[in-house]
């Protein structure tokens, strides 16, 4: 495999955290990866943010430093930190947000001073780990490991394009082909910036609101007992009271390639197994392989959780999970929450096969 190398931009207030940030410079360093930082800037006529953004975009991984400052605020009422932050979400590189574990021992020269710093940082902070890699440090030497550990992580489950030496490229032509890809590319993105519209994405409904999905009946044969077949029925209840059980009866199978594993859903198996399951916290009859949910609505499920970070965007890896839906699912177990459904509409019965009416079982 090509030894790659990745561009990652340091993100923080500067006078605060000088000394976190050289330490995470060297982090990176050390992994054979390249830090990009305000401190690396050259003096320019270009306003700051004008000078940030391509150094942003050009980066594979953006890591944000968060101590007791929320920074100096630019004209539109935002610190530079956070418009760096805010670029980074709108250009789609993986953020990585390391949050100061105890902020009341920081010192009060390095902490926001007035009720309105205090809160643009809280509300900065809320915004900067909803829903992304987040670590928490209190001393400088965690802060290198869990930088380390976040971007051991991202480079699994969030892989990038980096950069590679110019001798691991192997021929003339492979060259040609990249610098035709290249042009192509750069053909692609002139394009779209000329079609460009600000199109606003829907909002993500909390883990607490409702959604509704029907089960859909199955037949079962079962031999000289004869057959039988579940009900139509429409089940309503929140995200996250379906989760326990989309977690332990998606069907997901891995395999490797060079080293490396991958997940793919079994979605025919998935969609049985699921609605199975829901089928069966809504009567004591036995559901198995009676019921199941649409293929829609199991991507559904899919794109839900893995919005709000319970499931790996990339399929790289060996589990289709994070360590939040894992710990999720520990705690329901743990506690025996038993998943709250209602019926809305039809309902949900076993009983024989409409072919199979007055069969006699032997």
């Amino acid at each position: 495999m090509t030894d790659k190398r990745y561009q990652v931009f340091i993100s923080s207030t500067f006078k605060d955290l000088e000394e976190e940030r050289r330490a995470v410079q060297d982090a990176i360093i050390s992994m054979g990866d390249f830090p990009v930082q305000m401190e690396s800037f050259p003096a320019t006529d270009e306003s700051q943010m004008d000078f940030i953004r391509p150094l942003i975009a050009q980066s594979d991984y953006y890591v944000l430093i968060i101590g007791g400052r929320y920074g100096t605020i630019d004209e539109d009422g935002l610190s530079f930190t956070h418009k760096e932050f805010k670029y980074a979400i709108e250009t789609g590189i993986p953020v990585l947000v390391m949050l100061h574990g105890r902020p009341e021992t920081i010192a009060v020269a390095k902490s926001e001073s007035t009720e309105v710093g205090k809160t643009k940082l809280r509300e900065f902070i809320t915004e900067a780990e909803n829903k992304r890699i987040r670590k928490t440090w209190n001393t400088i030497d965690e802060l290198k490991l869990r930088v380390r550990e976040a971007l051991d992580h991202a480079k699994r489950s969030k892989p990038r394009t980096g950069w590679v030496r110019g001798d691991s490229i192997a021929s003339f032509d492979a060259l040609e082909e990249l610098n035709t890809v290249r042009k192509e590319n750069e053909k692609f993105r002139e394009t779209l910036g000329n079609l460009a519209v600000n199109i606003p994405l829907p909002n993500i409904p909390q883990a607490a609101d409702l959604t509704a999905l029907n089960l859909l009946p199955l037949i079962l044969d079962q031999g000289y007992r004869g057959k039988k077949q579940g009900s139509s029925a429409k089940v309503q209840g929140s995200w996250i009271s379906f989760f326990p059980l989309f977690f332990t009866n998606l069907y997901i199978r891995t395999n490797d390639w060079n080293g490396e594993y991958y997940w793919h859903i079994n979605h025919e198996e998935s969609c049985i197994q699921i609605g199975s399951a829901i089928a069966g916290e809504l009567t004591w009859e036995d559901t198995a392989g009676l019921f199941k949910i649409a293929r829609n609505t199991l991507e559904r499920l899919v794109s839900y959780y893995t919005e709000v970070g319970l499931m790996n965007q990339s399929n790289l890896g060996e589990t289709a999970f994070t360590e939040a839906a894992e710990r999720i699912a520990r705690r329901h177990r743990i506690a025996g929450v038993s998943s709250a459904f209602d019926v809305v509409e039809g309902e949900v019965t076993v009983g024989p096969a409409e072919d199979d009416h007055g069969r006699i079982p032997f």
